[in-house]
């Protein structure tokens, strides 16, 4: 049987991992059968904007090829469902037209029922 599993990402994109960390985890859960989703509140709304510089700076000085968030999400959107609150992104000033594709837009009286319908909830 399948459980919903509702993550939650509070912390910004940058320096942070709890996006790169929330996103394999809930395309985990898909592989698996079940239902998840990602709810980014509080500053890890950031996370939903076109075009972040996010992550660990720039690759040719890490030696690394770490991709974007932006990347990560749209390369797990088929598989996991993407949501930000609403309240947060206005509090930040993050406009509609910024907003990565695909993600929907949450009022906390739906955060709270998505909360309250699954049967389980993590927080990064």
């Amino acid at each position: 049987m399948s459980k919903k599993v509702n993550i939650i990402v509070t912390q910004p994109p940058y320096g942070k991992e709890d996006s790169y960390s929330a996103i394999p985890l809930a395309e985990t859960q898909a592989a698996a059968g079940n239902s998840p989703s990602i709810t980014f509140v509080s500053g890890g709304v950031h996370s939903v904007v076109k075009g972040q510089k996010t992550g660990y700076g720039d690759a040719a000085v890490w030696q690394k090829d770490v991709p974007s968030v932006e990347d990560t999400i749209i390369k797990a959107i088929e598989s996991v469902k993407f949501y930000a609150l609403d309240a947060d992104l206005k509090k930040r000033g993050v406009a509609d037209s910024e907003i990565i594709e695909g993600i929907g837009k949450l009022s906390i009286d739906d955060l709270t029922n998505r909360i309250l319908d699954s049967e389980v909830t993590l927080v990064f």
